[in-house]
């Protein structure tokens, strides 16, 4: 048994009140098991990639879109991402946590631990490329709270 608390874990910015740590990064063999912290208009990309994901929002609220739907998702509220959807969302509230789960073999964790840095440095080509290289589409950017 392992117990792991959040304090001990690696957690990656993607801006000064966005936090992302993974519980497990998965494999081929396991999903990847993720947290997220965020405040208010915090947000990834427009994108698509081809694995499900699955989200519950712990607290907060955030605005989704996908497949050019859009819902408000409040605290104790999950997400289904089909495979090969379009989606994003942005906090609304002043701050989310969110927890999920994917089947990506491990490809979400690789761009979650690259990202940070070149969105960090405003290199959207470097970032789109090296999201592509993971079969991950880059379509637009993110939304606004």
């Amino acid at each position: 048994m392992t117990i792991e608390t959040a304090d001990s874990r690696t957690w990656v910015s993607f801006s000064p009140t966005s936090r992302f740590s993974f519980v497990s990064p998965g494999d081929a063999e396991a999903p990847e098991f993720f947290e997220e912290r965020s405040g208010k208009g915090d947000g990834p990309p427009l994108h698509r990639h081809p694995w499900p994901n699955w989200e519950l929002v712990l607290s907060g609220t955030i605005r989704v879109i996908i497949d050019d739907e859009e819902f408000l998702v409040e605290a104790g509220s999950t997400v289904y991402t089909p495979p090969g959807a379009v989606h994003t969302y942005v906090v609304e509230s002043d701050e989310a946590h969110i927890v999920g789960v994917g089947t990506s073999g491990g490809r979400f964790h690789q761009l979650q631990s690259k990202a940070p840095e070149l969105l960090m440095a405003g290199d959207m080509e470097r970032l789109g490329a090296f999201a592509g290289s993971l079969d991950v589409e880059l379509l637009g950017p993110p939304l606004s709270a």
